[in-house]
């Protein structure tokens, strides 16, 4: 891809490429690879169960071998992605695509960094100011990262307005070093099997609003690490789907505008949120849709991930359908 001017650019978390091609047609047009380049704070005490669905969930995004089964969670995350191509670079395809050709654009996400603090240096009540001061410890001295904090069941958050219809926190606003106010994306999530599990850990557990539905076995046999998953998984999708974020995260050029005051009518703000309790096709209030149960351990999946291992993954709206997407 052509660029008027190399340096102008800001790079901050990934790099972009033309490919050389020696052939009698103009190569696709490549679009811009983003890093989701995590660091993980773990805040309290985490069973080992909890660690690994995290661990092993995050590296399943990016899992696309051919061997094992569908639906995969990478299916899933190729939904996120898919914004990248829609709003983020919509000018950039049309000024550069010659060919008509689109080579689709991958956020490849992975664990830099994984701190543990199972003495809770800023206490088990947390408000806003000590949210913000968990997020900088999970960012450290590190650049270009997305600090994702988990809490721990001894943790309580009211604080930070868990419970009222969210589960998860992304996004702040900081100064950077020329004083200057920047979004600073970041993950946070509540234990959901003790903070509002009624809100944050159905379908394994019981709902507090709404029809209540049927109740699942978690895949893994432990609700604190399959809700967790659930609550990490949206608070992913909404970040890496964010204009103002990816913006400062994958590129320098802004965001697909219509007109001045008015983004890409195609935009969907949180759209993982947007399709909370849908899990599957034929989702209604208090039904998941259509989903999966392990014969064996009866746990209750729409999606596959790493070594064969089960995921229940929350929908995420699709922009080109305009409905929320689901594994199955």
């Amino acid at each position: 891809m052509a660029s008027s001017s190399s340096s102008s650019l800001s790079v901050i978390t990934f790099l972009l490429l033309t490919p050389l091609c020696f052939c009698s047609e103009p190569p696709p047009s490549q679009i811009p690879n983003g890093t989701l380049d995590l660091s993980l704070l773990w805040y309290g005490q985490f069973t080992p169960v909890q660690k690994e669905r995290v661990r092993d969930f995050i590296e399943s995004l990016n899992f696309d071998a051919k061997e094992g089964l569908d639906p995969k969670v990478s299916a899933w995350w190729k939904v996120v992605e898919s914004y990248l191509e829609r709003y983020e670079v919509k000018e950039i395809y049309r000024q550069n695509n010659k060919s008509n050709r689109t080579v689709a654009p991958r956020i490849k996400v992975k664990i830099v960094r994984s701190y543990v603090d199972e003495k809770m240096k800023y206490g088990k009540e947390l408000t806003i100011e000590n949210g913000e001061k968990l997020v900088e410890t999970a960012i450290e001295n590190m650049s270009n990262v997305v600090p994702v904090v988990l809490l721990s069941a001894q943790v309580r958050s009211h604080g930070l307005g868990f419970c009222n219809k969210t589960c998860q926190r992304y996004a702040l606003t900081v100064n950077d070093i020329k004083g200057k106010e920047k979004p600073q994306p970041y993950v946070m999530v509540s234990d959901p099997e003790v903070q509002c599990p009624g809100e944050c850990a159905w379908p394994f557990h019981v709902a507090n609003r709404g029809p209540h539905g049927m109740t699942y076995q978690p895949p893994s046999g432990e609700i604190g690490a399959d809700a967790l998953v659930i609550q990490l998984a949206t608070g992913l999708a909404d970040v890496a789907t964010n204009p103002a974020l990816t913006e400062t995260l994958f590129k320098s050029e802004p965001p697909y505008i219509t007109n001045v005051n008015h983004r890409s009518s195609d935009y969907i703000e949180d759209p993982a949120t947007k399709c909370t309790r849908v899990f599957g096709s034929g989702a209604l209030p208090g039904f998941t849709g259509r989903i999966r149960v392990d014969p064996i351990t009866g746990g209750a999946f729409n999606s596959h991930g790493i070594n064969h291992l089960k995921f229940l993954i929350p929908s995420v709206w699709d922009p080109k359908t305009k409905s929320c997407w689901t594994p199955m």
